[in-house]
């Protein structure tokens, strides 16, 4: 093994070692009934959402989300769901061929932050046998989060403001991504 590779090896295990939550962990969520009223919050009102399909249009909704999500904070589209017993807030973005966002899970006055990316490209690996091989699912170590929504219990049609900020390292086998994003967000639970 070159020196090299072992310098690498050793970094990525650093990094690992440093991140101190998994994404099977729940975090406890903070509260603020007086989010609403948050400057950036006001400004998303005068502004609107751009229309997922096109990348040069505005759609007629006003700004759901203002985060900066890995570096770009003007295509990010804020809608939350009720699913079972938990809240599924997506913040992203579709262009109806591929999507990326990251999703907040949060019940019981606890959230977890999963990534999510995909496209419409469907590949099958098989082995040197012609098995099927599937991919393992990539691993998420965070190494801050944080999530301030404006009160502790929503239901289907009630408006949900809040504030996200978090970083986090995903591991792949071939490669590994650095994810962050931080902002306020609001929308209406569907």
């Amino acid at each position: 093994m070159t020196s090299q590779n072992q310098i690498s090896i050793i970094f990525i295990f650093l990094i690992i070692v440093s991140c101190n939550k998994k994404n099977d962990e729940w975090t406890q969520t903070n509260f603020d009934k007086n989010i609403s009223q948050n400057d950036t919050i006001k400004m998303m009102n005068k502004l609107y959402d751009p229309d997922e399909f096109y990348n040069d249009s505005i759609s007629g909704n006003k700004k759901t989300s203002f985060i900066t999500y890995d570096n770009d904070y003007n295509k990010n589209v804020c809608e939350a769901e009720i699913i079972k017993d938990t809240l599924n807030i997506s913040i992203g973005f579709s262009s109806g061929f591929s999507s990326k966002g990251f999703r907040i899970l949060y019940h019981d006055k606890k959230y977890k932050i999963e990534p999510y990316y995909g496209t419409d490209i469907i590949a099958v690996f098989v082995d040197d046998n012609g098995q099927e091989v599937y991919e393992e699912p990539p691993k998420h170590y965070f190494k801050n989060q944080k999530l301030v929504l404006n009160k502790t219990d929503y239901k289907k049609g009630d408006s949900i403001y809040g504030y996200v900020d978090f970083s986090s390292l995903e591991v792949r086998k071939d490669q590994n991504l650095n994810h962050s994003g931080k902002g306020y967000f609001k929308t209406k639970i569907e």
